[in-house]
């Protein structure tokens, strides 16, 4: 069974609903999947 890791960061939840998707696509190829959100990574005064 193929293994997908979707990794993905959100603010305000749109690219959580992509990776969702994403996953649940995979899934239904029979992949075995592993989702997790990375935490904000660009400096406070970019944001």
């Amino acid at each position: 069974m193929p293994k997908v890791l979707v990794l993905y960061y959100s603010s305000y939840g749109h690219m959580e609903q992509m990776a969702d998707a994403v996953a649940e696509g995979a899934r239904s190829a029979g992949a075995e999947v592993d989702i997790r959100r990375v935490p904000e990574t660009a400096p406070a005064e970019v944001v």
